[in-house]
């Protein structure tokens, strides 16, 4: 939205619901769609139109959703200004409205959204602004059509195109309910405007709520002029009221990203199964098979393979990379051409290659592996800085921990680790030095050399028993 420094924009965002239809001890929007709260998903909305600042009403379970929107900002260096107004009646959006709209006094618009409506577009808000502004209304409100509106809103237009009241369905009459035209819960209004419509707000209904719908009505009363703006998908509209709802709005969310991916250049193989977060980025000439989540800050560059199956967290994988059958890995890095899997499990802090391989039923936890190493098979890597070109047995074990603290292990580079081999940390392996196979290693061992540390083979007859 363009406009002076004079002309303040402020944003409402409703989160104050007691959501009793999600049977949850969790506040509704803090319930999760790909990977981000409900609330944060309403926040991201709002930032699209760099307002003044952005006020979230909260009331159920208030310092639940406070602290997590404060994470959020914290963690995304959000410049916009937000703050929080605790509704202490809870009587409908309406009421919300009320008991916030001081904090807006000296604002020329506010935009007033739910935090329960997560699929709402950037393109979408900002042509709802840009008609706003080309109208020269007091208000806007999105809407969409929907063949079976059922509790819906309906919008009742004049004959000129503009709103002139939100009926609610439970007090439609014949001809009103068969509108299919419904309200979205999202509007632009002058600040002036708004005070005075709200000011005149009443109970309805048998839970005596304040309905921010009836504002439209007062607003025409006093000679304002509402318009519409109407969404082309009725999906970008929908809240979460339920858990069949969350569902629905996961497949729509992954759907749209996955559609976005596969029109810049990656491969989806099977996109109703493939679960693909907004924030993560994937390079051109990727192919991701069925049943891979792919979650957070992830990216993952050119020309890679992953999956089928698995989960990926927060993590940056090069180019050319295999990620193979069912693996999980999780805040790691996987340099180019590198091969994962399968079930392999990388933890947080680890770093992989380039060219190495970490094979099957392998795990590594905060450790590095130089470029062209192999950890094949059935291993555990804690707490190790490897070095360019080893090779590790099936069985090695690197033993990080005694009970109290962890220790770090260093293979050099060249070394090679025969199978079933315990490194007992902390632990130096040198230059192109060898362990033979089912050796435990408990000191630090110099380069170019080898080492066997097990007991001597000893062979006796066998007695058999009477």
């Amino acid at each position: 939205m363009r406009r002076s420094s004079k002309k303040k924009l402020g944003v409402l965002i409703l989160a104050a619901g007691l959501g009793t239809r999600m049977k949850s001890e969790k506040p509704k929007v803090l319930h999760e769609l790909a990977g981000l709260p409900l609330i944060i998903h309403a926040i991201k909305q709002a930032a699209v139109l760099n307002p003044d600042k952005i006020i979230v009403v909260t009331g159920h379970k208030a310092d639940l959703v406070e602290n997590a929107v404060g994470k959020y900002v914290f963690a995304s260096n959000l410049k916009i200004k937000i703050e929080f107004v605790r509704q202490k009646l809870l009587k409908g959006s309406g009421r919300a409205a009320q008991e916030s709209i001081f904090k807006f006094k000296n604002f020329h618009d506010i935009m007033i959204m739910c935090g329960d409506a997560p699929l709402l577009q950037a393109v979408t808000i900002k042509k709802m602004s840009s008609l706003y502004n080309k109208k020269n209304c007091e208000g806007i409100v999105l809407t969409a059509n929907l063949d079976r509106p059922a509790s819906y809103g309906r919008i009742k237009r004049s004959r000129s195109g503009f709103v002139e009241a939100i009926i609610e369905a439970d007090g439609a009459s014949s001809d009103e309910i068969a509108i299919k035209e419904i309200n979205s819960g999202t509007y632009i209004f002058r600040v002036p405007f708004l005070i005075g419509a709200l000011k005149n707000l009443k109970p309805k209904g048998s839970k005596k709520e304040y309905y921010l719908t009836d504002a439209i009505e007062n607003m025409n009363k006093a000679g304002a002029k509402v318009a519409a703006f109407k969404a082309l998908d009725f999906d970008e509209t929908r809240g979460i009221n339920s858990h069949m709802d969350l569902a629905k709005a996961h497949k729509i969310i992954f759907k749209r990203k996955a559609e976005k991916l596969m029109v810049s250049g990656v491969t989806i193989i099977d996109p109703d199964n493939t679960y693909i977060d907004e924030s993560v980025k994937i390079g051109r000439g990727a192919v991701i098979y069925p049943g891979v989540t792919i979650q957070g800050k992830t990216v993952i560059g050119k020309n890679c393979k992953i999956g089928p199956s698995g989960v990926i967290q927060n993590c940056l994988i090069g180019d050319n990379v295999e990620i193979k059958f069912s693996c999980f890995l999780t805040s790691s890095e996987v340099k180019k051409s590198s091969v994962i899997g399968p079930f392999a499990h990388l933890r947080p802090e680890s770093q992989i290659g380039p060219n190495a391989k970490v094979g099957n039923f392998t795990e590594v936890k905060k450790s590095k592996i130089g470029k062209g190493s192999k950890v094949s098979h059935l291993s555990y890597i804690g707490d190790t800085l490897m070095g360019e070109k080893v090779n590790i047995g099936a069985g090695t074990i690197t033993c990080n921990y005694d009970g109290l603290k962890k220790y770090k292990t260093i293979i050099k580079n060249g070394a090679f680790i025969g199978s079933n081999t315990n490194l007992v940390a902390p632990v130096s392996v040198g230059r192109n030095s060898l362990i033979g196979a089912g050796s435990t290693i408990t000191k630090n061992i110099p380069d170019n050399k080898l080492v066997v540390a097990r007991a001597r083979e000893v062979i006796k007859p066998l007695k058999k028993r009477k």
